[in-house]
């Protein structure tokens, strides 16, 4: 099963830049940033990555998501 990864926070590690410092450059808020870099979340907003990208100056939109394989745990076989 593909699952999308955003990856901001490791975007953010590369150009030493916190949550709060992107807040400023997009306009997007912490709290929203924040809830984009979970785990369990489960929708995206393109509009907000829209501007982190553009506030980032990323034109290649896979520096940002990517499609990562996790298993299928509903669809599994169950040991007995």
């Amino acid at each position: 099963m593909l699952k999308v990864k955003i990856k901001i926070k490791e975007v953010l590690k590369q150009r030493n830049l916190t949550q709060k410092q992107l807040e400023s450059m997009s306009g997007v808020s912490q709290a929203r940033i924040s809830k984009l870099t979970k785990e369990d979340r489960q929708e995206v907003n393109l509009e907000m990555l829209t501007r982190i990208a553009a506030a980032l100056g990323i034109t290649d939109i896979s520096e940002l998501i990517q499609f990562e394989e996790v298993p299928d745990i509903e669809n599994e076989p169950t040991l007995k």
